[in-house]
């Protein structure tokens, strides 16, 4: 039965109808997608070049991801030699088979374009960023680009040949312009659309929220005025489309936009049921829902369902939602039932661009309704928050930092504190004091500036590990005292409780922390984290595989692996805990604790050379490493538990 593999969403694999989980490892991900998209044999060291180059082994990471690929794809996999290559049609490839269709004339061919497009996510080639050689970097961005290119064929086709239904075409028209918002053809199609079909006041709004994008891109309007007239002259508007838009769109005057607020700021739209049996219930309750869950998180400013609920992105832009509302994103969605399945779609916006930042597609069993909007709006939340903490990181490091208010600065300061260096560290620091001075009521600074004090003292980058120690608890107390209600203040708290050995407080506080935000990714990792250490490694492994569940990309990920390797261990299930312990190690971020948690597990399975080697990378890594040094940073509730890991350190080369 032949594979296929699909790269225009997330990298997927399937024999048949049946999927295959891909290794989770960003550059066995990448070395797959190179594979498939240079469809040609490559040369092992080409191969260690592209995604290898900046690790101690190259050789030995290139060995370890063919060996998950190959368990995978079987005799698909040609290893000969020096050169490695795969063997199955490219017709088996998503991107090769829509490339194949476009260059088809054929109108019957739209429904399985359809199907290409609903793939096509808001990022092209995902997951396989891993901070390998510039040469991949520039390999990856120029995919991204050919498949960005193939997206608005794709979409051109489908909005012109697709669909007799016209509010599908326009939906095709206005994806087309999100993504090249200021380019005159796709704006002109879509006005020429909305002139037609829904009338003159729906094409104005389109035509303002063109206009205003060209100003802020500082390019001159005049030829979209021109084009706009000439479109409004010769295009026959139906009356009866014009007064029913008319009657329905509510008139709204510009000036009455809103500033926004100084930290992330949303409004959630009313989702729309499209199916044919409908179930508006889950539209409503879905919306109703998001908007409750998203309000509880502190760090954003949340839109009320009376306010949101008044804009439909059929009558209105995002840009214009976003200015009215006074917010910087948006989200909105649909839902849909057939033959007993619902399929719930939600897509996060920024709306000044009205560029997308997240979707996801959710298809469930039509059994328990209320159930279904439990888990979506359970999974939605906790992936919106982390994507929203993204693009804020993304749209404050393009600002001068001068100009970076107390929000942008605690948002650049986190993005250092996750690099785990004394450098990043100090530089989060930095950005953390500016943060402080322009708003000393701010909790998570307070929270973030715990952390700090925490990965100094972790890290072993402090002349004094227990001054810093101090400080973590005091700014994480501090945090709470602004705001006790902020799952982060319970967060940082509890992490200092720790490193402070005061192990049942540490877990009384993780504990609060996820009463406060049941979805927080990173208090599931540091319950779980902690309940290791604390002797409970069977009750911490929910925890654990809750964290990466949330956030299979956490710049954390490390660190919830390496648990894992720990639980693992401390439970005699020693191969296991190799395995866990290995993969951490080639995870972004991974500091010298986690090759020397790896060195023990090695070594309490057995395998001595790879153990020795893993230690030898963590004394390289920190000169004058030692056990002491460890414990300091991993205090262990149980002597038995400390005493098994101590002397599988020893045996594996750390004095």
């Amino acid at each position: 039965m032949s594979l296929t593999i699909s790269l225009l969403g997330e990298p997927t694999l399937t024999q048949g109808n049946q999927s295959i989980e891909l290794p989770r490892s960003r550059k066995t991900r990448a070395l797959l997608t190179y594979l498939t998209l240079s469809g040609k044999p490559q040369r092992r060291e080409t191969l260690c070049d592209l995604l290898w180059s900046t690790t101690n082994d190259p050789r030995a990471g290139l060995r370890w991801s063919l060996a998950k690929l190959r368990a995978l794809l079987g005799d698909a996999l040609v290893c000969q030699g020096e050169t490695v290559a795969l063997s199955f049609s490219q017709r088996n490839c998503d991107v090769y088979a829509l490339t194949a269709q476009l260059k088809n004339d054929n109108t019957n061919s739209i429904d399985e374009l359809s199907l290409f497009e609903a793939s096509l996510g808001p990022d092209y080639l995902p997951g396989i960023d891993c901070n390998a050689s510039p040469e991949f970097e520039l390999w990856l961005e120029s995919q991204r680009q050919t498949i960005r290119q193939l997206h608005r064929d794709l979409l051109e086709r489908l909005q012109k040949h697709g669909f007799s239904d016209s509010s599908q075409a326009i939906i095709f028209a206005r994806k087309r312009v999100s993504l090249d918002y200021c380019a005159t053809e796709p704006n002109l199609a879509l006005l020429q659309k909305l002139l037609t079909h829904e009338g003159l006041q729906s094409a104005q709004k389109a035509m303002q929220a063109w206009r205003d994008r060209l100003r802020k891109a500082h390019i001159d309007a005049t030829e979209a005025e021109r084009e706009w007239h000439r479109l409004t002259n010769k295009t026959q508007l139906p009356a009866h489309v014009f007064n029913d838009k008319a009657e329905e769109a509510p008139y709204i005057e510009r000036d009455t936009s809103l500033e926004l607020p100084s930290c992330p700021s949303l409004a959630v739209l009313t989702f729309q049921d499209i199916g044919k049996n409908s179930h508006g219930i889950l539209a409503e309750g879905l919306t109703s829902d998001l908007i409750s869950r998203l309000s509880r998180l502190r760090g954003l400013f949340v839109i009320a369902r009376a306010s949101s609920s008044r804009f439909s992105p059929l009558k209105f832009s995002m840009a214009d939602i976003g200015q009215l509302l006074g917010v910087r994103y948006l989200i909105h969605g649909t839902t849909q039932s057939y033959n007993g399945r619902i399929k719930v779609n939600v897509v996060l916006i920024e709306a000044a661009t009205s560029r997308e930042i997240w979707s996801e597609c959710f298809e469930s069993p039509l059994d328990d309704l209320f159930l279904i909007q439990d888990e979506i709006a359970n999974t939605a939340t906790s992936s919106i928050e982390p994507e929203i903490e993204q693009a804020e990181f993304e749209r404050a490091r393009l600002k001068n930092p001068e100009n970076l208010d107390a929000w942008e600065n605690y948002h650049m300061a986190l993005w250092h504190s996750f690099k785990f260096t004394s450098a990043d560290t100090d530089t989060a620091e930095l950005y953390l004091k500016r943060a402080l001075i322009q708003d000393p009521g701010f909790n998570r600074i307070h929270a973030a500036m715990s952390l700090n004090h925490f990965s100094r003292a972790f890290l072993n980058t402090t002349p004094d590990p227990g001054e810093d120690i101090q400080l973590a608890l005091e700014h994480a107390q501090h945090s709470l005292q602004l705001d006790s209600r902020d799952a982060m203040g319970h967060w940082s708290l509890g992490r200092a409780l720790f490193l402070d050995s005061q192990h049942d407080l540490a877990l009384a506080s993780l504990d609060r922390s996820l009463q406060a935000n049941s979805n927080y990714a990173q208090g599931h990792y540091a319950r779980g984290f902690i309940g290791v250490h604390c002797g409970l490694p069977v009750e911490a492994a929910p925890n654990l595989a809750n964290a990466q569940r949330l956030s299979p990309f956490d710049p954390l990920l490390f660190a919830m692996k390496s648990s894992q390797a720990l639980s693992f261990m401390l439970q005699g299930k020693y191969e296991l805990a190799a395995s866990w312990g290995v993969n951490a190690t080639i995870e972004p971020n991974a500091h010298y604790h986690i090759y020397a948690i790896a060195g023990a597990c090695l070594q309490l399975a057995g395998r001595h050379s790879e153990a020795k080697r893993n230690i030898a990378i963590a004394r390289k890594r920190h000169p004058g490493y030692t056990q002491k040094k460890f414990f300091e940073s991993f205090p262990y509730k149980m002597r038995s538990h400390q005493l098994l890991i101590s002397k599988a350190l020893a045996d594996a080369g750390l004095p």
